[in-house]
């Protein structure tokens, strides 16, 4: 009897915040016309700058994708999370993430982004000795 009445309640917890996450979608991606529509500057950054190709677009996900990079944009929670996940020969595996509140500048999380990438690379010049940097144009 007990068992029932914990899978019933477990059951409602779980239909409420698949309820509220919905509604939260639908109110913050889906009236903008979706997130390539709502994100589009930011998408279009990384499309060019990477070059990458969409491979997945859902009412609250859109996956790029490149030769050796991905880029995963997420909408949670009022929330935009966009992950890069990538390898590069000289580093290896990467992975990095941002997390921005709805209605954030897009034009300053592509800032942000190209401020981090150029910190990289400013570090990876500077650990990798003077001589690397002519070839990244980095001096």
């Amino acid at each position: 009897m007990w068992i029932i009445f914990v899978i019933v309640i477990v059951g409602y917890i779980i239909y409420q915040i698949s309820k509220d996450y919905n509604r939260n979608v639908k109110t913050g991606v889906t009236q903008f016309g979706g997130m390539l529509n709502k994100y589009k500057t930011v998408i279009d950054f990384f499309v060019e700058s990477l070059p990458a190709k969409i491979t997945k677009v859902t009412n609250d996900k859109v996956v790029l994708t490149a030769s050796t990079t991905t880029v995963y944009f997420d909408y949670v929670g009022h929330n935009l999370e966009i992950e890069v996940r990538g390898f590069a020969p000289l580093i290896g595996n990467y992975s990095k993430k941002w997390k921005y509140p709805d209605g954030y500048p897009q034009e300053t999380m592509i800032k942000e982004i190209e401020n981090y990438y150029d910190w990289q690379m400013q570090n990876f010049t500077n650990l990798a000795g003077k001589d690397y940097g002519q070839y990244l144009n980095y001096d």
